[in-house]
């Protein structure tokens, strides 16, 4: 008889963010653990907060399914006769290996038929499965931080206090990282910390909803929005036109850290509406975990929060919560005004003492490469003067607001508090710009730079990073970037395809690292193979496969734009059902020119139109000579899918000559001129992709 699981694993407390990647990790992991341990299942969810994972499945078997492994054996023509009789022979190997010929099948292989032994492993109870499958699946959740704790050697995203692992009525058993599996949980921290024996796995959800516990973080989330419009209501009857400022990823947070949310609001004084809104919302969101409450044009002077509780003295909390908050306000406020006192170019000498790293110095000789970098980039993409002027004047600005005592306070505002000031200090607002959008994206999702200025800035920001850290050694490692490294390669490719900056690569690591000084030749080629696996993943998350990555990788990588446009027409031509008998033929012209070249034969640059002798390879030339120049415009253009459907039309006329001609005439001279013929296709194919490096369907 089908029953339930559930394992929860007790912890102290996650961040919001390795909660939804852990539940995440526990649904795809238990499904391929499950499978792999031949255990079935009707439904399995995950479910948590920031003091507990869960996973619960539904209708899981009883048994383990059975499992029948093929052991190949001799051909068949030893172990059975032409008549379907066993041999001699047969008759040996049956008593050698102690089975019966029922226990024998045949299987076809590349060599022909074979027999092979049924191999039968009866199925385990699914209750002396489960303490491997869950020790292999707690140790198996990746975090972007782990932790080691006490003499155990285990790591997790946070130590573990408590276990709870039940099938049915029965504990599963097991031990892991020093605690001892058992059928208790507790419930919320402060409503009902006590702890709860749980007799089944039936009456698990609801003892914890008892408990003041709301598993489901989708059920939370709902119940906060719901809760949420209940206040915007009372605020409107009261006559503002109020509205929350639309924030999914704290309505995400906030539904990982509490277990039992309960919405409250709170007004503050309305004299820190002048403070810019980006302030304001750093002191409300990213410091009080608030929501902020507009009339659709500016803010009002209320605060939405969350509490991890009910609803008494829910009073004496928002009173608590209004008090921090004006504290924060009045800093902020103070911290603004003073420092807008100080123009930011008076600001840049001082950068001298802020140190980036001891190894990569200070962040005045930062502002000196990006100023450098900028004018080389932008004249070697031949940029008008006046947008390199303004460039220019922006990497020489953009760091200043380092020094202000907001951005100390509030780090996450670097750039947007260099904006601000930028326009106090009278700068041009295409140079505001720039030095707001050169630290863009800031996270996955964010929007890239829309300005000319900006993209360049921070194209320019982030290869100098990213030249520092590889020149200073700081090279991420596995899970461990603790510099950001891979979200700043990451913009810096999304940047450049995005405003398709032709741009080589590989010019721009040298030319980045020559500002470091001393030339370090490893450094640049990691920071390169770093750079490609990027690409790689952007090309893999755009669905283009491995083989594929690699065929326009071969041809050229260094200019992102025209590899991802090669990359694409490739991924929409190659899905096309007459492609595999076109790369036929497209390989068949590739791989003899390969080999005319390991033989060392040096081909001619141009077909000599009187050494055709053979029909086929006449009717090729004159294929090729009527869409050679159309080919090559659309090449130009990089159009390269046009291109391609252009070249495809000499499949046949390449099939029909390689299967009427002999390509490695005895005439030396006819032969050089057909490896000229086909030479001058096939350039033009390789400048697609290579497509000897694809896979046929």
């Amino acid at each position: 008889m089908k029953t339930a699981a559930i394992l929860e694993i007790g912890v102290e407390d996650l961040p919001a963010g390795m909660v939804r990647s852990a539940l995440e990790q526990i649904q795809k992991l238990s499904m391929s653990l499950l499978k792999n341990y031949r255990i079935e299942f009707e439904n399995l969810s995950s479910w948590g907060s920031s003091r507990r994972l869960v996973l619960y499945i539904e209708g899981i078997s009883p048994v383990q399914k059975d499992a029948v492994e093929k052991e190949i054996g001799p051909p068949k023509n030893v172990i059975y006769d032409s008549q379907g009789n066993l041999t001699v022979a047969g008759e040996r190997y049956l008593k050698a290996k102690k089975i019966s010929e029922k226990d024998l099948g045949i299987q076809t292989l590349e060599k022909g038929d074979y027999v092979y032994i049924k191999r039968y492993t009866r199925g385990e109870k699914t209750i002396n499965v489960l303490p491997v499958l869950f020790q292999e699946l707690i140790r198996s959740i990746r975090f972007s931080r782990s932790m080691r704790w006490g003499e155990a050697n285990f790591y997790f995203g946070r130590p573990l206090r408590y276990i709870l692992s039940i099938l049915g009525k029965e504990v599963v058993e097991f031990e892991i990282g020093k605690v001892k599996s058992g059928r208790k949980t507790r419930g919320h921290r402060y409503l009902c910390p006590d702890w709860i024996e749980v007799p089944d796995v039936e009456s698990y959800r609801e003892l914890l909803r008892r408990a003041k516990v709301i598993l489901d973080p989708e059920e939370r989330k709902a119940k906060i929005t719901r809760q949420i419009k209940k206040v915007i209501s009372e605020l409107q009857a009261k006559g503002y036109k109020a509205q929350p400022v639309k924030d999914e990823e704290l309505l995400d947070e906030l539904s990982y850290l509490v277990e039992y949310p309960t919405v409250f609001c709170g007004e503050f004084d309305s004299r820190y509406l002048s403070l810019p809104f980006f302030i304001l919302e750093a002191c409300l969101r990213d410091y009080q975990k608030h929501f902020t409450v507009s009339d659709g044009k500016k803010v009002l002077p209320f605060f939405i929060g969350v509490r991890d509780g009910t609803r008494y003295n829910l009073q004496e909390i928002v009173e608590g919560n209004r008090r921090v908050l004006h504290a924060r306000l009045n800093d902020a406020q103070f911290f603004y005004q003073e420092d807008k006192k100080i123009p930011l170019e008076k600001r840049v000498p001082d950068l001298k003492g802020v140190i980036v790293q001891e190894k990569l110095g200070s962040y005045y000789e930062k502002t000196k490469r990006l100023v450098k970098l900028s004018e080389k980039i932008c004249s070697e993409l031949k940029i008008q003067k006046e947008i390199k002027e303004r460039v220019k004047r922006a990497a020489y600005l953009c760091k200043a607001d380092l020094l202000t005592t907001t951005a100390k306070e509030f780090p996450e505002l670097q750039g947007i508090l260099g904006k601000e000031y930028a326009l106090c200090s009278g700068e041009d607002p295409l140079v505001a710009r720039a030095i707001e959008e050169h630290k863009k994206p800031r996270f996955p999702g964010d929007t890239l730079p829309q300005s000319l200025e900006g993209a360049i800035l921070s194209i320019v920001d982030k290869i100098d990073t990213l030249s520092g850290a590889f020149w200073a050694g700081f090279i991420p490692s596995g899970s461990e970037d603790p510099w950001g490294l891979r979200r700043d390669a990451q913009g810096l490719v999304e940047i450049i395809l995005d405003k398709k900056i032709n741009i080589q690569l590989m010019w721009l690591i040298n030319e980045s690292m020559a500002l470091y000084g001393n030339r370090r030749y490893d450094a640049k080629k990691k920071l390169g193979e770093f750079l490609e696996g990027r690409i790689t993943t952007l090309l893999r998350d755009e669905g283009v496969s491995h083989d594929r990555i690699n065929a326009v990788m071969r041809v050229d990588k260094d200019n992102l734009v025209d590899l991802f446009a090669r990359a694409r027409a490739l991924n929409r031509l190659s899905r096309q059902k007459e492609f595999d008998q076109e790369l036929m033929a497209i390989v068949r012209l590739i791989n003899i020119l390969k080999q005319a070249k390991d033989w060392g034969i040096k081909i001619p640059s141009k077909v000599s139109e009187e050494k055709l002798n053979e029909k086929e390879e006449i009717n090729l030339y004159n294929k090729w000579r009527k869409i050679k120049e159309p080919v090559d415009r659309l090449l130009y253009k990089k159009e390269y899918l046009k291109a391609y459907k252009k070249l495809s039309l000499l499949k046949e006329p390449i099939h029909t000559f390689f299967d009427k001609v002999l390509v490695m005439s005895k005439d030396y001279q006819i032969r050089l001129n057909r490896l000229s013929l086909l030479s001058d296709i096939a350039s033009r194919f390789l400048k697609i992709a290579d497509f000897t490096q694809l896979t046929p369907k």
